[in-house]
């Protein structure tokens, strides 16, 4: 068993349950659900047709990393969408689906963060406040101490690296970022990531930028920026500390589609 279990917290949506326990909405209005996030639309025709013309292919178990199209497809993607230079995003290296990307941000934290006595001397992962429960799960159940960047309206609801201790930076292994950011909607600046990316490279730190919600924003013309996209501009052409973790389904999909976890290999 794992020694740190007794450490977790109940999950928040038990709490919500809870406390929402006996209250009844007025007759007139019907509640609005922002507790897990599912489809409440139905599904398109086209995809229903789509998904029904492929079900041969359930008949052998695909490979863990996905079939080399749907890799090219986000690697197209991303060059796309975040202005990459062609070919620096190899889908056989680069690109691997997942089922979800909270099963993936809890796996990576397992994968990073050294728990050897030897080496962690305390090993801390630095999270926003407030945040995704499962980079809290995911950090004490990887052995390291979570470590909350609050996230205030004097930043504009962003994290400040500056006010995060030396003492901090010096023990921690893993930073997990969420931008545009859930619940409030910030969105980090290209600054503060280069400022990060740096940040790294002087405290040997990786960076797991949680981008689920990338595609939603208001102006079409100013898209959200993206870790992958900062660091091709820095030249970093290998995207050494950069993992990022996209949701392509979250914005428009009806039937809850893979989600796309890009991992940028040391």
């Amino acid at each position: 068993m794992n020694p740190d279990l007794h450490r977790l917290h109940p999950y928040p949506f038990e709490k919500l349950r809870a406390l929402k326990d006996g209250i009844v909405p007025p007759a007139h209005k019907s509640p609005v659900a922002l507790s897990i996030g599912e489809p409440k639309h139905a599904a398109p025709d086209f995809v229903l047709t789509e998904m029904t013309a492929q079900l041969r292919g359930l008949e052998s178990y695909p490979l863990t990393k996905g079939t080399l199209a749907l890799r090219e497809a986000v690697a197209r993607w991303l060059t796309q969408r975040f202005r990459i230079a062609a070919n620096l995003l190899d889908p056989e290296r680069h690109i691997l689906p997942v089922n979800g990307t909270r099963e993936a941000l809890f796996a990576f934290a397992q994968v990073v963060v050294n728990r050897s006595p030897d080496h962690n001397k305390g090993a801390v992962v630095v999270m926003p406040n407030p945040f995704y429960q499962i980079y809290e799960g995911a950090t004490i159940l990887a052995g390291a101490e979570p470590w909350f960047l609050n996230t205030q309206e004097n930043t504009g609801f962003v994290p400040d690296f500056d006010a995060v201790p030396a003492e901090i930076w010096q023990r921690c292994q893993l930073v997990y970022l969420c931008s545009p950011d859930n619940p409030t909607g910030a969105v980090i600046s290209e600054t503060a990531l280069r400022q990060l990316i740096a940040l790294a490279d002087e405290h040997d730190f990786i960076i797991a930028s949680d981008e689920c919600y990338s595609e939603i924003y208001f102006d079409e013309a100013v898209p959200p920026v993206g870790l992958l996209e900062v660091a091709a501009k820095m030249g970093r052409d290998d995207f050494k500390r950069c993992v990022v973790f996209h949701c392509r389904s979250a914005p428009t999909c009806p039937v809850c589609a893979p989600d796309l976890l890009p991992v940028m290999l040391r």
